[in-house]
């Protein structure tokens, strides 16, 4: 008699290797990296400055860690409900939906928060922009890099 093989977790959450020190900060590093460079050429380009190339040397690498550090953070906040929530009420599964997506949905606001704060802090500063240009870039990059990710389930 055959053996039933079931597939649980064939979409590996990405948030979960942030918790995991593996290879895959090879991929994932180089990935956020260009999709930080690519979510600030559009910025750039929707809002028609014509400086790009030096825009972008100036302050994708601040970008980029900024980026990477909110998104450490949210994660963070999603780890402690997790542990606080288990702690509480333990029948309550938090790895399958909508527990995960519930309870990340605070994380990933945390993060594109921190996004856009810190980048508008600290990424523009030698630009010479308008405070109103900072806040525009800023809160693009906020809205589309905060990482949606975490609010897929582990297990459905």
């Amino acid at each position: 008699m055959k053996k039933e093989v079931r597939l649980y977790n064939v979409l590996f959450p990405i948030w979960l290797f942030w918790l995991l020190p593996t290879v895959l900060w090879l991929i994932i590093l180089p990935a956020n990296f260009m999709i930080d460079s690519l979510i600030l050429i559009l910025a750039l380009k929707k809002q028609k400055i014509s400086d790009c190339l030096q825009i972008w040397k100036q302050s994708i690498l601040k970008i980029w860690i900024i980026g990477f550090f909110s998104d450490l953070i949210g994660a963070g906040l999603i780890c402690g409900f997790m542990l606080l929530i288990d702690s509480l009420a333990p029948s309550w599964d938090t790895l399958y939906f909508p527990g995960t997506t519930l309870i990340s949905i605070p994380g990933v606001i945390l993060a594109g928060l921190l996004i856009y704060w810190l980048n508008k802090r600290f990424s523009f500063i030698k630009c010479g922009w308008s405070k109103i240009r900072i806040h525009n870039t800023s809160l693009i990059l906020a809205v589309f890099s905060a990482p949606y990710a975490m609010l897929i389930p582990l297990y459905g």
